[in-house]
């Protein structure tokens, strides 16, 4: 579904992501794990379109896609979940998720139906649903910010850093939301940097240092790579 070949991004002559190429195949989670400023965020806005690749080619679905406007690869299926969410504080919760269908062009019964699925998949945020996004919990805003980019009816959902700034089970709520999304079958990349969970429900995983692939295996090979432990997981090659 998604291939990125020899891609290259840059903010002005500093280098942020250095000759990456990942594949991602139709129904899978792969993760992009790696340490603050490893480049893994300005991975997925190259790929959702929101900085310029300097060198190399995005492919998706057998299109090249590299110079294609962000709302342009909204409307042939990508969307992003951004890092930190990014609701729009002062709209209430419906009409943070009706703003994600906005190209869709829908009639307000469809609209309000897919809003209703949302809710389905998010209970929380039918309780909240008039409330102004600036009123939620962290964990709120993450889900608010998970259906939005839902409803767009992604293929490939790029989800950066769901669990950042959560607490635990707030943590393990988002991560099963991530798995019945896979069931559902929405494609998912996943950058995150609680390493151990993203491993564990990845089918495949690449590991990003300094801009660069580093590291590449099934979630489950990565997971048990004595380098990704020590590194990745705080765990030292003699206790594993």
């Amino acid at each position: 579904m998604l291939k990125l070949k020899d891609v290259n991004l840059a903010y002005g002559p500093i280098a942020a992501v250095r000759k990456v190429s990942i594949d991602v195949e139709a129904g899978e989670v792969v993760a992009i794990v790696g340490g603050n400023g490893a480049g893994k965020s300005t991975l997925l806005k190259g790929i959702a379109g929101l900085m310029p690749v300097s060198s190399g080619q995005i492919i998706f679905d057998g299109e090249e896609i590299s110079r294609l406007a962000p709302h342009k690869r909204v409307a042939r299926g990508i969307a992003l979940s951004p890092e930190g969410r990014q609701v729009f504080p002062d709209q209430t919760v419906y009409d943070n998720l009706t703003l994600g269908a906005y190209f869709r062009r829908l009639s307000n019964d469809a609209l309000d139906a897919e809003v209703e699925e949302q809710f389905t998949l998010f209970p929380r945020l039918r309780e909240r649903r008039d409330q102004l996004a600036v009123t939620l919990s962290g964990g709120e805003q993450q889900m608010l910010a998970i259906a939005r980019a839902l409803m767009g009816k992604p293929r490939l959902l790029l989800l950066d850093e769901p669990s950042l700034g959560l607490a635990p089970k707030i943590i393990q709520e988002i991560f099963g939301i991530i798995v019945s999304l896979r069931k559902s079958g929405i494609t998912i990349l996943l950058v995150e940097q609680m390493a151990n969970m993203a491993l564990a429900i990845a089918d495949r995983a690449y590991v990003l240092e300094t801009g660069s692939v580093t590291l590449s295996g099934t979630g489950q090979q990565l997971l048990h790579d004595p380098k990704v432990r020590a590194a990745y997981l705080g765990i030292s090659h003699s206790a594993a």
